[in-house]
C-alpha cells in the first residue's frame, strides 16, 4: 500500500500511508488469531472424548491449500480440525500407530515454523504451527517413537 500511495500522493503521504496501513492490517490479523484461538481451544483438556496431550493453531497443507485450523494431540491420535473459512474443510486423523517420524521443517524453506508428519504407508502431511520442537517432542514421546 506504501508504495501505490507513494506513487500516487508523493513519499510523505505514502510512507506514512503505508505504514498506517501496515499498523492496521497487523491489528487485524491478530484480532482474528485470538478470535480463532479462543472459538477452537479446547480449555476443559478434553477432545472429542480423549485427552489432550498438546493443541494449538496450525495450518495443514491439503491439495493446494493452506488450509487453516486447529491441531490437536491426543494419547491416540493427531486430529486437524479445519476452523471452516477453508475451500477444502475435511477432517485429518491420524493414529498415533501410523506414524513412522516427525520432523520440524523450514515453510518455504525459510521460516522455521513447518512440521512434517511421516506415516508409514509413505504418505506425508505439512503442518505450519507454534513451537514446532514442542510438537515433535510430544508426537515422538505419545507415539512410542522417542523412548525418553
Amino acid at each position: 500500500m506504501g508504495l501505490f500511495f507513494t506513487l500516487v500522493s508523493g513519499n510523505i503521504v505514502g510512507i506514512s500511508a503505508g505504514l498506517l496501513c501496515g499498523l492496521a492490517f497487523g491489528l487485524m490479523i491478530a484480532l482474528f488469531t485470538e478470535f480463532q484461538r479462543n472459538k477452537m481451544e479446547l480449555k476443559d483438556g478434553i477432545f472429542e472424548g480423549e485427552a489432550i496431550v498438546f493443541q494449538g493453531p496450525a495450518n495443514h497443507f491439503f491439495k493446494g491449500e493452506a488450509r487453516g485450523g486447529w491441531l490437536t494431540l491426543t494419547p491416540s491420535r493427531l486430529a486437524f480440525r479445519s476452523h471452516g473459512m477453508n475451500v477444502q474443510n475435511q477432517n485429518i486423523d491420524i493414529g498415533l500407530e501410523e506414524l513412522a517420524d516427525v520432523v520440524p521443517t523450514l515453510t518455504l524453506g525459510l521460516i522455521p515454523n513447518g512440521l512434517r508428519v511421516l506415516l508409514k504407508s509413505g504418505e506425508k502431511q505439512s503442518f505450519v504451527v507454534n513451537n514446532r520442537k514442542q510438537w515433535v517432542k510430544a508426537m515422538m514421546r505419545q507415539s512410542g517413537l522417542w523412548e525418553t
